[in-house]
């Protein structure tokens, strides 16, 4: 087996861009296929992580380092600019997971729509981590596997969508929800990992993202008639990497 390399970097509880886009990956707990690959699984998020021996110039800006296997949820957190939602893609550099799905249902007091998602769109499958260099083989090159170690989660402002049940427009001057007046400073997301005193240090591999096992989630399905372009005006992106945790 290869040997692995110590990762250092800051533990956090969310990943952001900016105080409008936070992230948080954790343990799928909801769909029985998940819950049985993660027993006695962990997930660990950083910020700013080094692979000090074999990399020690190149930061990793944002890092979510799980057991081999283990199957993944991806919590959104996020303040569009626009009274209406926002649209999500969450994508490797080879597919995305998910595409053009959206946040539109009521924000929170602070402005904030919160989302998870558990599976791929397309193939309804698990979201779990493997071995980069497990998947390499003849059907495997690994500059196609390198574009699975990250992912960018990027958000975008609609301005006007259809909600088939109830067959009503929805637009900036007529929102679905009324606004309501903000509830004073956003409350920090520090949380236990981000009061931790210095950085820590894990033995990892690099990762790939891979869709795998079944899952049941379901997505809500509206028709969007206006929004930003996410490839050329989102309001938000985050790129992170994927590594396997040794498990001695």
């Amino acid at each position: 087996m290869a040997t692995s390399h110590a990762l250092e970097g800051q533990p956090a509880d969310w990943l952001s861009d900016n105080e409008d886009l936070l992230v948080r990956f954790g343990l799928n707990d909801e769909d029985a296929d998940a819950r049985h690959r993660n027993r006695g699984a962990q997930v660990h998020m950083f910020t700013d992580a080094r692979l000090p021996r074999v990399a020690p110039d190149r930061v990793f800006p944002n890092v979510v380092a799980v057991s081999r296997g283990a199957a993944l949820s991806i919590q959104i957190r996020a303040r569009p600019r626009g009274p209406l939602g926002f649209g999500f893609r969450i994508a490797t550099g080879a597919e995305p997971v998910v595409d053009r799905l959206y946040a539109v249902h009521r924000a929170d007091a602070w402005g904030f729509r919160n989302v998870t998602v558990r599976r791929f769109q397309r193939d309804a499958n698990l979201i779990t981590i493997d071995l980069m260099r497990a998947r390499l083989g003849h059907s495997h090159r690994l500059d196609a596997l390198q574009q699975l170690w990250t992912c960018d989660i990027t958000i975008w402002d609609v301005h006007q969508f259809l909600d088939p049940i109830s067959a009503r427009v929805y637009t900036r001057n007529h929102p679905r929800f009324a606004p309501t007046r903000p509830a004073g400073p956003v409350p920090t997301r520090r949380g236990a990992a981000l009061d931790a005193i210095g950085g820590a240090t894990l033995q990892v591999n690099a990762g790939v993202i891979w869709a795998d096992g079944s899952a049941e989630q379901t997505f809500e399905r509206i028709q969007v008639q206006a929004e930003d372009d996410p490839d050329r005006d989102f309001s938000a992106q985050l790129r992170v990497h994927f590594f396997v945790v040794d498990p001695d």
